[in-house]
């Protein structure tokens, strides 16, 4: 049965945890109308706390139904529906739709205290992605696809085809609505899946198994590469002998780690400069920045029983006493006169002081993620957490913070 097999990935996965508040994203499609039912038939195993979210992109003059459709579910299974409306210059590209979704569903998220936000990608969707991404040169992060957990967004759907779906909406006697613009090929992703996917069916019957199977083992493989670039000193761009000495695939993940916001031809450019030691400063075109580094960065916070002393001040995520921010936080650059009191540190010192002293390139600074709350700095990411915000043995709430870029 579908429940039972999502009921399994979701535990050994840790898609979501017992008594997560999860914002379901549904658009009436067969897909998401299935992990809505799914994830419901698991409340009693897993005890949910469930809220539905739809958004209406206003591309079809009928999609008004479909928040109908949304609402009239949730209200029949006993769960709330928000349902959000794009605005009207919305550009009729999928991206658009895409920025315009997710702002849509993490701002619901934020609102209604929920920690993951369910989505229902599967296994085809997972095949499509890893296709895109090889069209577009993408290397091994982009090629291991999506994750059953990144964040805030959890896909509980991601082992099930769409075959699955179909014969458990039928079984359950569910009558989804179907979106006729999944069937228009001016979207690349349509293209690809009704042109290019029948062809590799044809050709082989288990491709897209196997595709997501390799997904699988490229994002084991990723995953370890990334922990590897995280231990890493920043200070190796510094050094051109050490850092030449590094394979390339750390090369690249350290300066990405520094620069979420360069592309490879980018990366590769400063990790040549780097290495040779030759020409400018190696990350010039870094320092000279005016503006943030990478729009897309925000930080995720979730609630965690983590061991706090476990983690180093330098590490890439942290762990804040929630009963002590003041939100919503917000990712930023320095300003001129930031000040904070560094983790351990008896008193404030100027966040440039701080900068110096952690030893943090001076190209690289203007580019540091800096988390805010309403009152002051609470995080210099990969530097240190502001000592008012730490967790202490009378914290009653735990958040973990970690930056991510969509």
């Amino acid at each position: 049965m579908l429940p039972s097999r999502v009921a399994q990935t979701i535990r050994e996965r840790s898609v979501l945890s017992p008594g997560e508040r999860v914002l379901v994203a549904v658009s009436g499609g067969p897909d998401s109308t299935a992990l809505l039912s799914v994830l419901r038939e698991l409340v009693p195993r897993v005890a949910l706390n469930l809220t539905v979210a739809h958004f209406d992109h206003g591309w079809r003059e009928d999609s008004a139904l479909d928040a109908q459709f949304v609402s009239e579910l949730a209200n029949q299974w006993g769960y709330r529906a928000i349902v959000g409306q794009a605005p009207a210059n919305l550009p009729r590209t999928e991206e658009a739709a895409r920025t315009a979704r997710y702002a849509f569903l993490r701002q619901n998220a934020a609102a209604e205290n929920c920690t993951a936000i369910a989505l229902g990608h599967t296994q085809d969707d997972q095949v499509e992605t890893i296709l895109l991404h090889l069209l577009r040169g993408s290397g091994a992060h982009g090629l291991a696809g999506m994750r059953h957990r990144t964040a805030d967004l959890a896909r509980p759907l991601l082992d099930v085809t769409r075959a699955d779906i179909e014969l458990y909406l039928r079984d359950r006697r569910l009558t989804p609505r179907r979106d006729p613009s999944n069937d228009q090929l001016e979207f690349t992703r349509n293209r690809l899946r009704h042109v290019l996917l029948p062809a590799l069916d044809a050709f082989d019957p288990a491709a897209r198994r196997l595709l997501a199977r390799t997904a699988e083992l490229l994002g084991e493989d990723d995953r370890e590469l990334e922990e590897q670039a995280r231990r890493l000193s920043p200070d190796l761009i510094e050094d051109p002998a050490a850092f030449r000495a590094l394979p390339v695939a750390l090369q690249r993940r350290l300066l990405r780690r520094l620069d979420p916001g360069l592309n490879l031809a980018q990366v590769d450019g400063l990790r040549r400069s780097i290495a040779t030691g030759s020409g400018t400063q190696p990350s010039a075109s870094v320092s000279q920045r005016t503006t943030p580094v990478s729009p897309r960065l925000r930080v995720v916070a979730r609630p965690c029983d983590c061991d706090a002393t476990t983690f180093r001040a330098r590490d890439p995520v942290a762990h804040v006493d929630a009963d002590r921010l003041e939100l919503p936080l917000q990712v930023q650059q320095r300003r001129p006169g930031d000040r904070l009191q560094p983790l351990g540190f008896p008193h404030e010192k100027k966040l440039q002081d701080i900068l110096v002293d952690a030893q943090v390139p001076r190209h690289l600074r203007d580019s540091l993620p800096i988390v805010h709350d309403r009152a002051g700095i609470v995080w210099v990411v990969g530097v240190t957490v502001n000592e008012s915000r730490k967790v202490t043995p009378q914290t009653s709430h735990q958040l973990h913070l970690e930056i991510v870029s969509d």
